[in-house]
Formats: C-alpha cells, structure tokens, sequence
C-alpha cells in the first residue's frame, strides 16, 4: 500500500497510539490487567482491547545506603554466583576433579568481583551512598476497545466487581466510562397543595410609548439622552418650557450683531412687539 506520495505506508502499527473507546479507567496497571484478562476468560475479541498509560512518571525507590562492608558482600556474592556457573560448565571436561573446579571457580569469582566493586565505589567518592530500583509507571490506565465491540465488552465488565475504581462499568450504567445514570425527580407529595394555585399575578399598567430619540437630538458626539431644552411640545403645539428659538444660519446680520439686551431687537422694538423705552417716552 502506497501513499498519495509514492511512498510506502509502515506496516509497524506498534509506532502508533491505538485508537477506539474507552470502557473503563484504572489506577494501577493490575487492575487494568484483571478487566481485560476477565474479558478473555469469557471469550472475548480480545485482539481488539488495548491498555494506554496516562500521564508516565520515572519513579526511583530508595532501598538501603551503601557503606563499604555492605559492597563487598553484594559484591563477592554475584561474583560466586558467575563464579558457580563458569565452574559448572569447565567441569564438564575436569572428570574426576569437578568438585575441586568448581570450587575453585566460586572462590575466585568472589575474590575478583569483590574487588571490582569496591574500587568501583571508592571511585564514587560517596557521590551515590544509597541502592535503589526504577521503573516508569503510569497514573491512571485506560482500556481501549474498538467501537464497535465497546458496548459487548462494557457489558461483560459490569458483571466484574471492582472496588476503589469510580469509571469500572457497574450494572444499570448506560454512558461511557461507568457513569451513573441519572436519576428522575422525587414525586411531589399527594397531600401537598399550593397555596397560590389559581392566583392570577397583578396586571401591570400599559406603559406610554415613548418616541426614540434620534441621533440629531442628542446632546453631541460621545454623549447620549436628549440635548438640553429638546422637550416635547404641549398638545396645542407651543413649547413646554421658554420659546422656540430657531437656529439661524452662520454669518446672519443679526447673528453678528447681537440682541440688545433688556428682551430688545437690533430695530429698536420689544421682542413681545411693544414699543420700547425710547418710543414710549418720544
């Protein structure tokens, strides 16, 4: 099988993350194993089940501290276990004198290994005083299984119990992962009853329509609300308050010039028509 490059596609499926449902969710590796080993023992596709670790973490375990009788005893020890086996093998062709090939062979393994070990350490100069294991562990485990098969094998695992595990599938769990399903509402009690059943809310008073303001009446750019003396005129058509003053164009005479104060025109006559002083007394 090629790609659309002209390449050939790999055949190493073990180099891709496996794909497909998760049935279940586990916080050790052992239990992960007890599902899917459940699934085989009832003749389940197994080959179609998948563990993935989340979340890998290096952990080193602290066993002892080290101390110089304590490397050569270990050290003397693996050396007459090799010593044991090489001893064995050179018997074979001793004869009569296996016994003391043997021998021999446990005691200078243990004499060379022993002396390996401790230069070895002295070499450290107490930079590793201590003897511990490592391994990669997992924090939690999913169980995988092709979706097509998910709802076969989540049943077969209800049927498993699994205590300390809250996404286990238990029986009666309809979602995925081993969720509860929801329960319905407690009924209301029969001998309960409503004291404002029937009761009609208040109606509210209808609410005058109020006419838009538009962007020309506004108080000027950045603000918002009526201009200052914009106010609804009275039903006859006059102002509400003060007199209607109409915008006069830029650059009018009378613009420039100016009223002249007292409530009097530039011609000399009242604003409300009357005569004024200099008439009166003329």
């Amino acid at each position: 099988m090629s790609t659309p490059l002209g390449t050939t596609a790999s055949r190493d499926q073990g180099r891709t993350l496996p794909t497909g449902e998760i049935i279940g969710r586990y916080t050790s590796y052992l239990d992960a194993q007890k599902a899917v080993d459940y699934l085989a023992d009832h003749k389940f596709a197994v080959q179609k089940v998948a563990i993935v670790g989340n979340d890998l973490k290096a952990v080193e375990r602290v066993t002892g501290r080290l101390s110089y009788p304590r490397v050569a005893l270990g050290s003397a020890a693996t050396g007459a276990w090799f010593g044991l086996f090489v001893g064995l093998i050179l018997s074979l062709f001793a004869g009569s004198e296996s016994g003391i090939t043997i021998t021999s062979s446990i005691a200078l393994g243990a004499i060379f290994w022993l002396l390996f070990g401790v230069i070895t350490y002295a070499f450290q100069r107490g930079k590793r005083d201590f003897t511990s294991t490592s391994q990669v562990i997992a924090t939690s485990y999913d169980v995988l299984v092709d979706p097509t098969l998910a709802a076969e094998a989540r049943k077969l695992l209800q049927q498993l119990p699994m205590q300390g595990q809250a996404q286990h599938p238990v029986a009666g769990s309809t979602g995925r992962q081993g969720q509860q399903p929801s329960q319905p509402a407690p009924d209301r009690p029969a001998q309960w009853n409503d004291p404002y059943a029937g009761q009609q809310p208040p109606a509210l008073p209808p609410q005058p329509a109020q006419d838009p303001v538009t962007a020309d009446q506004t108080a000027g750019p950045g603000t918002t609300g009526p201009r200052r003396g914009q106010l609804p005129d009275l039903p006859d058509g006059r102002p509400q308050y003060g007199e209607r003053v109409e915008d006069r164009p830029a650059g009018d005479p009378a613009e420039q010039s100016g009223t002249v104060h007292g409530g009097q025109s530039p011609t000399g006559e009242a604003e409300n028509g009357g005569p004024t002083s200099s008439q009166r007394r003329g």
